[in-house]
């Protein structure tokens, strides 16, 4: 006896999977994309130009990735804002 089918046919396991990516996965336009990409790139030039000239946030938030510079400064400024309602 061979295994129970999940789905009645390939065209509805396919729309099964199609509807499950939709849920995962979110679609943007490639020019918003690459103005923020743009934006981001222009962020982390500003942090690391700025860590050169000696500035104290910039040299603690610096990093070789985009991301890991936004978690920094995420992070410093929850430590700030912290500090100050205290």
């Amino acid at each position: 006896m061979g295994r129970l089918r999940k789905y009645e046919s390939d065209a509805a396991r396919k729309a099964a999977q199609r509807e499950r990516d939709k849920a995962e996965w979110v679609q943007v336009r490639r020019e918003d994309y690459d103005a923020l990409t743009a934006r981001l790139e222009a962020l982390q030039r500003a942090v690391n130009d700025a860590a050169r000239r000696g500035d104290v946030v910039a040299v603690r938030c610096r990093a070789a990735s985009v991301d890991t510079v936004l978690e920094n400064l995420t992070k410093y400024f929850g430590r700030c804002e912290e500090k100050n309602s205290k």
